[in-house]
């Protein structure tokens, strides 16, 4: 390349708005542009030469050292993608932190061999306390719409109940002469009392579960051996319910790293969800496979399914079904799988309901 053409490339990136770092194949530092020393606050004598690790320091917020594998260098040097980026946290050269963002790119010879990476390196810190505040407002704002729905929904309760004590209590002052008629509605009085308290029972459970859903103890996980507890589990009920239980794991399921019980607990809510919608029977299938760096758990029930009003619905925090009953949704589910770093959607399906679940192998 002429001798001009490289002034003006290394003009380009000396001046580019955005920080950019090239290092060789060993992640030691070749160069960096004055952006680059804007957002880290080292200069550029002090980067180049260093290993990209001591350089930046890359950590949690919990000052935790990252791994390697998050790295995107690792990532191109190793092969597994051409371009991505990632959010991480660096100590800079005046003792701050600071939140940045780098994508990482491969620098290829005529051979096509890997001789460098560039590094794109933007300061995102504004950035995340804006949306830190987003997060924090959003909430407050849910926060305050359960709190309310819990309280309409325990008021509701304790006004029934009040109600039916006191058509008890009219009943009981003439307990000598009653007939068996009355008797019978005394008896039906105590039972929509039960029936009352299960239902906020089961209400206050579903609240549990969702306060409880965000703290992990996560730990190496065989997949066929989780999905066997939670058949052994549920298995009692579905024969009971007429219910056909068929699992279909894949051999080349790696270990995943997981809170085992809350896992367990998300897709035995699938599959009760599942079984209280075929009344009369039917097929519930679990399928577990390995897809590139993730593992897919599909859970299909044949049941009348989600209709299109209530599916919009499904991941809400609380909803009213077609009964008017206020339910808990699956608030409690996503979340445990999104703090996994994974996801959970319902899919369209031919018939009766099809979730799927995806957690990261690394």
């Amino acid at each position: 390349m002429p001798k001009s053409k490289v002034r003006i490339l290394n003009q380009a990136l000396e001046h580019a708005s955005k920080g950019i770092v090239i290092q060789d194949t060993d992640r030691n530092i070749v160069f960096v542009n004055h952006a680059c020393e804007e957002i880290t606050k080292w200069p550029k004598g002090e980067m180049v030469g260093k290993h990209c690790s001591d350089a930046f320091q890359c950590h949690a917020s919990t000052g935790t050292s990252l791994v390697e594998r998050i790295c995107p260098c690792v990532d191109v040097l190793s092969g597994r993608f051409s371009q991505n980026a990632r959010e991480l946290l660096i100590y800079r050269g005046d003792g701050s932190e600071c939140w940045v963002e780098m994508s990482a790119s491969a620098i290829k010879n005529d051979d096509g061999v890997i001789t460098h990476t560039i590094t794109i390196v933007e300061d995102v810190g504004a950035r995340k306390i804006f949306f830190d505040e987003i997060i924090k407002s959003k909430t407050v704002s849910t926060l305050g719409a359960f709190a309310s729905e819990v309280t309409h929904e325990i008021k509701n309760f304790l006004n029934a109940v009040n109600i039916h004590i006191f058509m008890l209590k009219s009943e009981i002052k003439n307990l000598g002469a009653i007939s068996d008629e009355t008797k019978q509605e005394i008896v039906e009085i105590v039972r929509m009392v039960q029936r009352g308290i299960d239902r906020l029972s089961e209400f206050a459970q579903g609240c549990m579960r969702i306060s409880n859903s965000g703290s992990l103890d996560k730990r190496p996980v065989a997949i066929d051996e989780m999905l066997d507890e939670v058949f052994s589990l549920v298995s009692p009920r579905a024969l009971l319910s007429g219910i056909c239980i068929e699992l279909d794991i894949a051999r080349d399921i790696p270990l995943i790293v997981v809170d085992r019980d809350k896992m367990k607990q998300v897709i035995m809510n699938i599959l009760l969800n599942g079984m209280d919608d075929m009344k009369g029977g039917g097929r519930l299938a679990i399928e577990a496979k390995h897809s590139g760096r993730e593992v897919r758990l599909i859970c299909q029930d044949d049941g009348p399914g989600v209709s299109e009003e209530i599916k919009n619905k499904i991941f809400d925090l609380i909803y009213t079904d077609k009964g008017g009953i206020t339910k808990i949704g699956l608030a409690s589910a996503q979340n445990i799988i999104h703090a996994h770093s994974g996801t959970i959607r319902l899919e369209s399906s031919a018939k009766g309901n099809r979730f799927i679940i995806t957690i990261p192998t690394g």
